[in-house]
This record gives structure tokens, C-alpha cells and sequence, in this order.
């Protein structure tokens, strides 16, 4: 009988690695070295692998990866930050897993690989707050000038009148947001994102942009890293800004809300997917 608790312990630890500090572990993951909770300190974890077997959305496999942000997860970082150390309570809360830091980017070529599933209870947020599921983050506290947000992200924000899932970026100012689709065509079901792109602090960069391997976008002759930053990191899950309307009027009514990844990727491209001779 203790064999069998024991092994049933050890069994719900191993699938709940994520509230083990601020480190993460899952198979649905792979090419990252290091994966972390970001600012884990005085809240909640709600980022835990789930199974298909107790009836949660996979999109290969056996596993996912669930993602909850509650309106009081305004979590602190590890004290190193020069940044804001928390996230401001009414104005902040996220539920983000943050990837291993990668230097000298400039001049190389990467893909990123996921697929995000939004859950049919997902509601988009009003009173102009703005939901951010995934970026690329410049790492900026190692290099004079780099500013502190993003060379791209991904965002379920207002665009032409409806709430879209889109790819934009602050590296080329001179490029138009990417529409991956209408917040509710893609409830319900997986979709496969695909970001291919050559880093380049000048105009010579190139980004390809795919959903379910068809390309929605290849940008050529654009910068794909922000001013003096040539490193930067990975971060997927939910991060919510600007939700200072809802604090101010009517706090309950913001939502929890709920996404799912899964096979999720980070690795060099193949000989025949290059793009730098393209």
C-alpha cells in the first residue's frame, strides 16, 4: 500500500513540475535550455501540463500545456530586475513562461514553433486592456540604448473593429500588424504558428510568418531587431496591460481566461529552409 501512495506521489509531482519554484519542465516542449515562470514571486501558479486522457484539448501527443491568468496575478520578479521589481495590482497580471536568454542574435536565423488553443470560455478584454500571447523580449539591461519591450509579439487586441489574434513588432516601425485570425474563428480548436526569421539590426532582415504551414506573411528587407539590441528571449503564455478600466469601474467583472500550447519548438532551420541566400 505505501508503494502504491508513493507512486502515486511522485506520479502527481512529475505531472505538476510547475509549481516546483519557478521552473517548468514538460515534453511538449524542446530546443530550450532553461524555462522559468515569469515573476513567480507572491502569487498563484496557474501553468500546469494537463492529459487527454482527463478529456483537456492536445494538439499532439499525450500532454498540453494550460494557461490560466486570474485578475489578481500581479506577480514579482527575483529582486535583479531594473525594471518594475512587480507588476502593478489593476494594471498588470500575467501567467507567462519565459525561455532561455539568447546573445548575438544579429546575423542569425531561428524558428519558433507552437500551436495555441483558445479555450471556448476565452473572452476577449475591453476598456482598451491589452492581452499579449507570446513575444520575443529584448534583453536590454546588458546593452546601452536597447529599450525594454519587444522585437515582436503576438496579441489579442482590437484591430479594424474586431478582436483578432495578430503578429506585430516595434523592431520596423514601417510594418503593418498581421492578422492570424478573428479571436472567435479560432476558439475551440488548435492552431499551429510558425515564425521563421533572420535576425538583423538593419533593413536586410527577413520574417516569415505561417499558420498550419501555410504562409500568412513573408516580410523582406526589414529590421527584425530593435535598436542597439541584439539578444533577447522567448516568452509564451498570457501577460494582460492597461486593465487599470476595469480597476477603476468595475474590477469583478474582468475575467479569467484560459489558453492552451502545445509542441511548442525553438531550433535552427534545416539546409533547405534557409533563408539567408533566398
Amino acid at each position: 500500500m505505501k508503494k502504491i501512495i508513493l507512486i502515486f506521489v511522485i506520479g502527481f509531482i512529475t505531472s505538476n513540475l510547475a509549481l516546483a519554484g519557478d521552473k517548468f519542465k514538460s515534453k511538449d516542449i524542446k530546443g530550450f535550455k532553461k524555462i522559468n515562470i515569469s515573476m513567480p514571486n507572491k502569487k498563484i501558479n496557474r501553468i500546469k501540463n494537463v492529459n487527454k486522457s482527463d478529456g483537456f484539448p492536445v494538439y499532439e501527443g499525450d500532454t498540453s500545456i494550460q494557461v490560466i491568468v486570474n485578475r489578481e496575478d500581479a506577480g514579482c520578479g527575483d529582486g535583479t530586475s531594473k525594471d518594475l521589481e512587480c507588476d502593478g495590482k489593476g494594471n498588470r497580471s500575467r501567467q507567462e513562461l519565459t525561455f532561455d536568454k539568447k546573445k548575438n542574435l544579429n546575423k542569425k536565423e531561428h524558428i519558433y514553433e507552437y500551436a495555441i488553443y483558445f479555450d471556448e470560455s476565452y473572452k476577449s478584454l475591453e476598456k482598451r486592456a491589452v492581452v499579449i500571447l507570446g513575444q520575443h523580449h529584448t534583453q536590454k539591461y546588458k546593452q546601452k540604448g536597447c529599450h525594454s519591450c519587444c522585437n515582436f509579439w503576438l496579441a489579442d487586441s482590437k484591430y479594424k473593429g474586431e478582436h483578432q489574434y495578430t503578429w506585430q513588432t516595434k523592431a520596423a516601425s514601417n510594418v503593418d500588424p498581421v492578422i492570424i485570425g478573428k479571436i472567435e474563428d479560432l476558439k475551440g480548436k488548435w492552431t499551429h504558428i510558425k515564425l521563421h526569421v533572420l535576425w538583423k539590426n538593419d533593413e536586410t532582415g527577413r520574417f516569415i510568418i505561417y499558420k498550419n504551414n501555410e504562409i500568412l506573411a513573408d516580410l523582406k528587407n526589414v529590421k527584425t531587431l530593435a535598436d542597439t539590441c541584439n539578444s533577447g528571449y522567448f516568452k509564451l503564455g498570457i501577460y494582460r496591460h492597461r486593465t487599470i478600466g476595469y480597476w477603476n469601474s468595475d474590477w469583478e467583472s474582468l475575467p479569467d481566461q484560459t489558453v492552451y500550447y502545445d509542441s511548442i519548438v525553438f531550433r535552427k532551420p534545416k539546409k533547405d529552409e534557409k533563408l539567408k541566400n533566398k
